[in-house]
């Protein structure tokens, strides 16, 4: 395969590579000058009409001042608690980090020989990894002459489009202008969105296929069939199964996310009860209207 960029590959590596974390002079210059410029030349060679689009983003990046109000904008808007738009594509499908969608995500990058570098902190289902994997997908079919195999690769890019990308990207628009209008910030990342938007809307079928209707009711799995799991966990006192190390991970982060402790997650429900003197069963509440 070929080093050079397809035009496919090189629009939604563009677009990756806008969404890192904003570093230094160089960076600030090419999204400031050169990123719709160059996204308007991949457009027009691909047949997209995304000039309204593309000209709103221009006029939001040229009004930034310097590189620093560039990097206070990314890191007030995607990092900073409370954050108000999460780059996170499992965080806005599943309402919590490490979950369904995140698995299914990273099984469907393992069928394709890809996984997270060691060392990264960051999930695999946050926006910029997920556009760069579309990247890659497309560059393997603009060069591949395997007709099942171009088929393999348009389902998968399908899936992508439909159950991540499709239904995260408009709540993220929203969510980051408002974090713009809140903290007075320049809106260059909601422009930037839309961008990624406008493309995924592909009703020209530039990019896309349409999913088949199989495909598109199977939304990401992973919690069924829990008595047959690989990964599960079991209580350290009297080694009853408890859960599948995911599930506890999903659980615990939304413990710490709300300052409790988890600790007595180790232990099954009747141990915490004879060990930390939990009793289970409904609690006695005297409220009138509840029972």
């Amino acid at each position: 395969m070929s080093n050079e960029l397809s035009p496919r590959g090189e629009f939604w590596q563009i677009l990756a590579k806008s969404l890192l974390l904003p570093r230094g002079e160089f960076f600030f210059s090419a999204l400031r000058e050169d990123l719709a410029d160059d996204l308007e030349d991949l457009a027009r060679e691909l047949g997209l009409d995304l000039g309204k689009t593309l000209s709103e983003f221009s006029a939001a990046a040229l009004a930034l001042a310097d590189a620093e109000s560039l990097l206070v904008a990314y890191s007030r808007l995607f990092l900073t608690p409370p954050i108000p738009c999460r780059l996170t594509l499992g965080w806005h499908l599943d309402g919590t980090l490490l979950g369904p969608s995140e698995k299914a995500l990273r099984d469907l990058m393992a069928r394709h020989g890809v996984a997270q570098s060691e060392g990264l902190n960051e999930t695999p289902d946050v926006l910029p990894t997920v556009l760069e994997f579309v990247a890659l997908l497309f560059q393997r079919l603009d060069a591949c002459q395997d007709a099942e195999q171009r088929a393999a690769l348009e389902k998968d890019l399908a899936i992508l489009r439909t159950h991540y990308l499709g239904g995260t990207l408009g709540q993220m628009v929203r969510l980051a202008a408002l974090g713009e209008d809140d903290y007075e910030l320049p809106p260059v990342y909601s422009h930037l969105m839309k961008i990624i938007d406008a493309a995924l809307d592909d009703p020209l079928e530039v990019f896309f296929v349409p999913l088949d209707a199989d495909a598109e009711k199977a939304r990401p799995r992973y919690f069924a069939k829990r008595e047959n799991a690989a990964d599960l966990v079991c209580c350290k006192s009297c080694g009853k199964s408890i859960a599948t190390e995911r599930e506890l991970r999903v659980i615990i982060d939304r413990l710490k996310q709300a300052g409790l402790p988890a600790d007595h997650l180790e232990l099954c429900p009747d141990c915490r009860e004879v060990g930390l003197g939990w009793k289970s069963g409904t609690p006695k509440i005297d409220i009138p209207g509840f029972r």
